[in-house]
C-alpha cells in the first residue's frame, strides 16, 4: 500500500465501539444537507469524540462528516480532534485526487485504443450523486468493459502498468470467475488497484442485472473537466440498488449514494428501474435500500422515496424487517461482507421459490477468487468447487466464531 495512505487504511481495520448518540450524530452528518438542529442537540448533550471518529472511519464517510462538522459545530470539537480531522481530510483529498487522476489517465488510454470502458463507483458516483468527487471515500478504481473486449483490453492495462493479482492467463481468470464477472488488477509501482468488471453484478445477488438491462449503453460523463464513459444517469438507480443490495445495504456509503441521488435527481423516473428489479426477482432488495435511505438519512424531508416505490414498500412487511435488521447491523458496525448474513439477505430478498432455488445454486456453484486462494484445482476439476465452496465457507465461519 502506498505509504501516503497507510495510516488511513489501518484505521479501517479497527472496529469501534458505538453508542446511540454517536451513531445518531453520524446519520445527521453523513449527507450533503446535514441536519443542523439535530447535530447541535446531540453535541450539546455530550459526544464521545473518539468513538464518533472511529465510527465515521469504520463507515468510510469522513469527507461528508468533516464538512458537516466544520459548518455547524466545529468549535465544539476538542482541539486534538480538530487537528486529527484536518489531517484526515487533507490525506483523503490527496488520495481522491490521485485516484481520480489515475482513472482519467487509464480511460484516456482506452479512448485512444478505441475500446469502450465505463467508470463505476468511486469518483464517478461521487460526481454524479454528490456533485463533488471529494465528498466520497474510495480506495481503488472500478472499470467495466464488454466481455467481447476483454482480450483487447488486457494489453492496454499492461502498458499502463497493471497486471492481474491472480497470476494466470486471461482465459483461466475469466473462465474461473465467469459468474462473478470481475477480477483485480494491481500496479506495484503506483500501489493502485483496479477492479475490472465484465459483469454488472455477481449472479449470487438477489438483484443481479446484466449489461443488457442497461439499454442506453455507456454514456459520456464529465469529471474534473474531462469526459469519461459510464452508465446512463436514468439507469443509475438500478446500478445503485444492485450494488447496495449485494452488500445487504450494510456498506453505509451505498446508502449515502442512494440518498444523495434521490436529493440531486428528484424528478428521475424510477418506473423502468423498479420494473427491471421486479423482472429480475430482486425488487425487495431495491425497496429495502429506499426504505433505509428514508429512515436513516432524512430523505423524506428533502428527497422523498419515489412515488411508485412507496406503496410497494408499505405492502411488503419483509422490506421493513430487512431494513430494521440492517439498521441494527450498521449501528453495531458489522462487516457487510460476512458471507452468512450476506447470503441470508439475498435469499430473503429474492422473489419466488424458483428464484430462491436458482440463487442457492449460484451461491454454491459460482466460484470466487477466494476459492482459488483456498484450494487450487486444475481446470478439469473445477466442478468440484460446487461441493467444496460450502465447506470453505463453513470452515471460515467456525474460525470467526472461535
Amino acid at each position: 500500500m502506498n505509504h501516503r495512505h497507510t495510516a488511513i487504511a489501518e484505521t479501517h481495520t479497527q472496529r469501534p465501539p458505538t453508542s446511540a448518540p454517536e451513531f445518531d450524530l453520524l446519520l445527521a452528518c453523513a449527507r450533503t444537507t446535514p441536519d443542523a438542529p439535530r447535530i447541535r442537540s446531540l453535541v450539546q448533550s455530550g459526544i464521545d469524540w473518539r468513538t464518533f471518529t472511529a465510527l465515521a472511519t469504520f463507515h468510510s464517510v469522513r469527507p461528508l462528516v468533516y464538512r458537516s462538522l466544520q459548518s455547524i459545530c466545529w468549535s465544539d470539537l476538542p482541539a486534538p480532534f480538530q487537528s486529527e480531522w484536518h489531517e484526515t481530510a487533507r490525506s483523503l483529498t490527496i488520495k481522491t485526487l490521485f485516484i481520480t487522476g489515475e482513472m482519467l489517465r487509464v480511460t484516456a488510454e482506452f479512448r485512444s485504443a478505441r475500446i469502450p470502458v465505463a467508470a463505476l463507483k468511486g469518483s464517478l458516483i461521487a460526481q454524479l450523486a454528490y456533485g463533488d468527487p471529494a465528498l466520497r471515500e474510495f480506495t481503488d478504481l472500478d472499470l467495466l468493459v464488454h466481455p467481447s473486449d476483454l482480450a483487447r483490453a488486457m494489453p492496454v492495462f499492461e502498458r499502463l502498468g497493471y497486471r492481474p493479482a491472480w497470476d494466470r492467463d486471461l482465459a483461466t481468470i475469466t473462465g474461473f470467475l465467469r459468474h462473478v464477472g470481475e477480477c483485480r488488477l494491481v500496479n506495484p509501482q503506483l500501489d493502485t488497484d483496479i477492479d475490472l468488471h465484465w459483469r454488472i453484478s455477481t449472479k449470487a445477488a438477489a438483484l443481479a442485472p446484466s449489461l443488457a438491462d442497461f439499454p442506453s449503453g455507456f454514456q459520456p460523463v464529465t469529471i474534473a473537466g474531462a469526459t469519461v464513459l459510464s452508465l446512463a444517469l436514468s439507469e443509475l438507480p438500478l446500478y445503485l440498488a444492485c450494488q447496495g443490495g449485494w452488500d445487504q445495504w450494510g456498506d453505509f456509503r451505498r446508502l449515502c449514494d442512494l440518498a444523495e441521488f434521490l436529493r440531486r435527481y428528484p424528478h428521475t423516473d424510477w418506473q423502468p428501474s423498479l420494473a427491471a428489479a421486479r423482472r429480475l426477482g430482486g425488487l425487495r432488495s431495491m425497496l429495502t435500500g429506499l426504505e433505509l435511505a428514508a429512515r436513516l438519512l432524512n430523505a423524506p424531508t428533502d428527497a422523498p422515496v419515489p412515488a411508485p416505490a412507496a406503496p410497494l414498500i408499505q405492502r411488503d412487511p419483509t422490506v421493513a424487517a430487512l431494513a430494521a435488521n440492517t439498521t441494527r447491523r450498521l449501528s453495531q458496525c458489522h462487516n457487510p461482507g460476512e458471507p452468512i448474513s450476506r447470503y441470508r439477505f439475498q435469499l430473503k430478498s429474492k422473489a419466488g421459490l424458483p428464484g430462491k432455488l436458482a440463487l442457492i445454486w449460484s451461491i454454491c456453484a459460482d466460484r470466487t477468487a477466494q476459492d482459488a486462494e483456498w484450494l487450487k484445482l486444475p481446470r478439469p476439476l473445477w466442478w468440484l468447487y460446487t461441493f467444496l465452496r460450502p465447506i470453505r465457507m463453513s470452515t471460515k465461519l467456525r474460525r470467526r466464531r472461535a
